[in-house]
């Protein structure tokens, strides 16, 4: 079946299945997988979903009743950004199929205009107290932003909803068909009345919700801030009484991991919740009279096993430890110690232990399954004795130990050659021997995806932003950025040779390099007091440099990383290829012998981990390209005009000039 879509030029052919692909494509319209039948075009990689391609072009869409909605292939706006906001979702959108209202400036992505089709019946309705216009109800919604949230419990709405997008008002379903009148058996004398307009200050300061479990002000004392409550509540007026819907629900809970029923005690008071370790102030707990515990409302049924990128087997929820067990443990993910009277998450293979509290961190679970075949699969093939095939290159390899130049570079990871590697008999090609041992399919512990070892001649690294050649792990889906194997290899817990403590990965940390002043820094000190803190770049420094650049030649020795400059005399602190102030405290690159010292940056240059020769292929030159560099300009970019000081790719032909810088392309 053949269809002429207005998105694309030429004929799509409809598949029924994807046995001819040769790996995973995605829908140019939704931007999502393709993972059933679908329209696909022969002369170019342009696929459709089967629904998406049979889209109306113009739509009476019940999001947007006011006018009929027009598709389009591209953002409809004046913004140089090729991007839209959907007025459903609130998400950013840069690519895909949009419905666009040009008379309202009402946009709607695939996604959102496709969820009418998990609407129950004829659009059916609802009309609620709380809100002026009608409620169309959804029975999944699972588009998940952080914009949007249930107008009456303030949770992120997920499954199914009522909602107005005129208004952006949504309503869990569960919210919105709340009784209107309840019996709570924290305030017997009256009944409860379900509302949505918060009661003025005076009512409110005797009110139950003021003690239970609501985030105050750092200055207040937590009794009478008068903070008024947000969404629905119940409210007795005689007593000038409320509470949040949040704490009317469950009084008797049947919890996940532990074998007895907690209680709700509707009385406010002070804790240490015996499963998470953490203060209760001014909550109301639940409580299990059989085994003497106490917990908050949010750690009555904790995760049993949780599964974390960071670690390779599962960790278990545990409320103690026997007592035979007992000693100081630290967390691994926060290095803080973790208090073994109450609960924490362990593994039971290797004791490994994280707070609860940490563990709980969704950004930090690994969803995807690795099987122990992925990760014994090797890039390197043995043919004999000293000589294998490595998946990286197309002759056999020689183990050898002996040197002939010391400047020898691994092409895998582009460090130094010291120790034993192989080398190819036809070609300048090398490998350390432990390169040619890393294992084609690894998980990363900062990286959700499992990432295949690759072997790229420029990209640029995700972990430390410098542009690289050799090896790297890369996403099965190509849609993650690449990481050099240099990064991949640095843990999340580490010594640093420049600092004396141990540092560890904080995803949270929002603080300037102490080096470099320049990156968001993600390592931080594991001791309290120390401010110490490095981004991704500065800890993938190499140990040792070589500056090579003409003009400012420094090739005799090779230039060792330093981290702190002792000379009392200021007018040394100078890098000698910028001439430029230097910041004794700050690490800079040093030759000794020669008393050399510059800036990391300027020794190492944009491009210090890109082979020179690497070839390079554009679409919009018909040759071949080479990577090189040239301080001098000898060249001039055939793009922007300007002479070639630095990287650059020229063309392979020796009759053809094209020369164009390697930020040009």
């Amino acid at each position: 079946m053949e269809l002429n879509h207005f998105s694309h030029p030429h004929p799509l052919l409809l598949l029924e299945d994807k046995s001819d692909q040769v790996r995973e494509p995605y829908c140019s319209g939704c931007r999502d997988l393709i993972q059933d039948s679908s329209y696909r075009c022969a002369n170019c990689k342009f696929y459709l979903h089967k629904s998406c391609a049979e889209l109306p072009r113009e739509w009476d869409h019940p999001f947007h009743p006011h006018h009929p909605l027009v598709l389009y292939d591209k953002p409809q706006n004046d913004s140089p950004c090729v991007a839209f906001k959907c007025s459903s979702c609130q998400k950013q959108k840069g690519e895909g199929f949009v419905y666009h209202c040009s008379t309202c400036e009402f946009d709607l992505d695939i996604q959102c205009a496709l969820l009418p089709k998990l609407i129950i019946g004829d659009f059916p309705k609802l009309i609620h107290f709380s809100h002026q216009h009608p409620l169309f109800f959804i029975e999944k919604h699972y588009i998940e932003s952080a914009d949007q949230s249930c107008f009456a419990c303030e949770d992120p709405i997920s499954g199914p909803i009522y909602c107005c997008f005129d208004c952006l008002f949504f309503l869990h379903k569960k919210c919105a068909e709340l009784s209107s009148v309840i019996n709570q058996p924290s305030h017997c004398k009256h009944s409860l009345t379900l509302r949505h307009s918060p009661p003025p200050p005076s009512h409110f300061k005797h009110s139950l919700a003021l003690l239970a479990n609501y985030p105050h002000e750092k200055d207040c004392s937590g009794h009478l801030c008068n903070k008024l409550p947000k969404g629905f509540f119940y409210y007795c007026s005689p007593c000038e009484f409320s509470i949040p819907i949040k704490y009317t629900f469950l009084h008797l809970f049947e919890e996940k991991t532990h074998e007895h029923p907690f209680t709700f005690l509707p009385r406010p008071m002070s804790f240490i919740c015996d499963a998470c370790g953490t203060c209760g102030e001014y909550c109301m707990p639940y409580i299990c009279t059989i085994c003497n515990l106490v917990v908050h409302k949010d750690c009555i049924s904790p995760l049993h096993t949780i599964k974390l990128r960071r670690h390779e087997h599962s960790v278990s929820h545990i409320y103690f430890l026997e007592e035979n067990e007992v000693r100081k443990r630290i967390c691994r993910i926060y290095r803080k110690e973790v208090n073994m009277e109450y609960g924490s998450y362990r593994c039971s293979d290797c004791g490994y232990f994280v707070h609860v509290n940490c563990a709980r961190d969704k950004d930090l679970w690994d969803y995807e399954i690795f099987e122990v075949e992925e990760e014994n699969q090797k890039s390197s093939e043995t043919l004999g004795e000293g000589v294998i095939k490595n998946f990286s290159h197309d002759h056999k390899l020689l183990l050898s130990d002996k040197m002939k130049n010391c400047e020898y570079y691994c092409d895998g990871c582009r460090r130094p050659i010291s120790t034993a590697f192989y080398h190819c008999a036809e070609c300048n090609y090398f490998l350390h021997e432990c390169c040619t041992e890393l294992r084609r399919k690894k998980k990363h512990w900062n990286v959700e995806k499992t990432r295949t070892l690759n072997f790229e001649h420029i990209f640029r690294c995700y972990f430390c932003g410098f542009y690289c050649s050799g090896f790297c792990y890369v996403s099965d889906d190509d849609r993650s950025p690449s990481i050099c194997i240099r990064c991949f290899e640095i843990p999340d817990y580490y010594l640093a040779h420049g600092h004396e403590h141990h540092l560890f990965f904080d995803h949270k940390l929002r603080r300037e390099c102490t080096i470099c002043n320049e990156k968001y820094g993600k390592f931080r000190c594991e001791e309290d007091n120390c401010e110490f803190v490095l981004c991704s770049r500065c800890i993938a420094l190499p140990e040792t440099a070589w500056y090579k650049h003409d003009g400012y030649k420094h090739d005799e020795h090779p230039l060792a990383l330093t981290y702190y400059d002792d000379v009392h005399d200021s007018y040394q602190w100078f890098c000698d290829i910028c001439e430029e102030p230097r910041d004794p405290k700050k690490w800079f690159y040093y030759c000794a012998t020669c008393d050399y010292s510059c800036h990391p940056l300027c020794a190492l240059g944009k491009y210090p981990c890109v082979k020179l020769g690497s070839p390079v292929k554009l679409a919009i030159h018909e040759h071949p390209l080479t990577f090189m560099k040239d301080n001098l300009g000898y060249h001039k970019c055939s793009t922007c005009g300007q002479s070639c000081k630095d990287a650059f790719l020229k063309c392979v032909e020796s009759e053809c000039k094209y020369v164009v810088h390697y930020l040009c392309q």
